[in-house]
């Protein structure tokens, strides 16, 4: 099994929050708070591109494709919950439900760049241990980036779908020695 990490493709317009609605907090955007999602208006920034994408990242935060794409995410296996949002006008749809991992880095092996007191404050090319990952994911140790499978990455590929990026990650069993 292969697992990637998922990027958003700078050759499209970035979909990003334009505005906060009732005195919101951006810092507290996530998808693990759907109710939150409603209060900030979202549009394109387009100073690199004025391509529209298909598949957006939003913050670092959240994942999601056109709405019309919907019934064909529907088809992978991993069952997925939305939440409708309009970007600059454009109708879109969220993943909400993406699952957070633990224990899956092989820390010896991924470049890991730790705070002072010895806690992670980031993980640059990480290695993954060998195992059964989800069709899409994020990792607790490193909050602002996604993962998929191979799967995911060839639906997007098969149908031509913009605006994502793939890098092959590494996968290596923990070395006892």
């Amino acid at each position: 099994m292969s697992v990637y990490q998922v990027d958003f493709d700078y050759t499209f317009a970035l979909a990003d929050i334009s505005a906060s609605i009732d005195g919101a907090d951006s810092m507290d955007f996530s998808q693990e708070r759907p109710a939150l999602i409603d209060k900030f208006k979202y549009d394109w920034v387009t100073e690199d591109s004025e391509l529209i994408p298909d598949f957006v990242i939003i913050m670092s935060e959240l994942l999601g494709c056109k709405a019309e794409l919907k019934s064909k995410m529907e088809e992978i296996p991993q069952p997925l919950k939305f939440h409708d949002l309009k970007v600059g006008g454009k109708d879109y749809t969220t993943f909400i439900n993406i699952p957070i991992l633990q224990n899956c880095i092989n820390l010896k092996k991924s470049k890991v760049v730790k705070f002072s007191k010895g806690d992670i404050m980031e993980i640059n090319n990480p290695v993954f241990l060998p195992g059964d990952y989800p069709t899409l994911f994020k990792v607790e140790d490193i909050p602002s980036t996604f993962f998929c499978s191979q799967e995911f990455k060839d639906f997007i590929e098969a149908n031509s779908y913009t605006g994502l990026r793939f890098k092959e990650c590494v996968i290596k069993s923990k070395s006892w020695f």
